[in-house]
């Protein structure tokens, strides 16, 4: 039971201490900014969750940028809605629309929504600038967090001593 409960806190010192390169963990937390930005229950989400597993990147960053972004996103509903009314009403998009939502998982794609197409436009419109702040600040503060978090027997427990001990010295 006490390792399922510090199982989290386990992963957050391994993303943060750990030997991932800062563009993994920068494409991680993306990533996951992206998975937090659009709403759950369909398919998209799915999907985006699926690539996040799939790929070679910092899965804590990404999780961890997840929950931040589901928080913050219901505040962006309003722009995009707007975003998402304006791409679903454009005459010469409809027919495809159309198309899609009449395929079989047309439905579970959630394109129909306002809401759930513009989030995605919107989180894909600031993945770059996402990616390249999150790029700069794991590359700053990304070695001495873990040096800061080694010097901690919390950590040498959580990590593993031999995983501590690299950053000792």
């Amino acid at each position: 039971m006490l390792s399922l409960l510090l199982h989290p806190v386990r992963q957050l010192f391994n993303a943060l201490a750990g030997n991932e390169t800062p563009r993994q963990m920068a494409l991680g937390f993306t990533l996951g900014m992206i998975l937090g930005m659009v709403p759950k229950g369909n398919l998209i989400a799915v999907v985006l969750l699926f690539v996040l597993c799939a790929l070679r990147v910092n899965k804590a960053a990404g999780m961890m940028a997840a929950a931040l972004f589901s928080a913050i996103s219901p505040l962006c509903d309003p722009l995009s809605h707007k975003i998402g009314l304006k791409l679903l009403g454009q005459p010469g998009l409809q027919e495809s629309f159309a198309w899609l939502y009449n395929q079989p998982l047309g439905p579970l794609l959630g394109f129909n929504n306002t809401v759930t197409i513009g989030s995605l436009l919107l989180a894909i419109y600031i993945s770059y600038p996402c990616y390249y702040g999150s790029l700069k600040f794991f590359e700053r503060f990304g070695p001495p967090i873990a040096r800061w978090i080694a010097r901690y027997k919390l950590a040498r427990v959580l990590t593993g001593a031999q995983f501590a001990a690299r950053y000792q010295g």
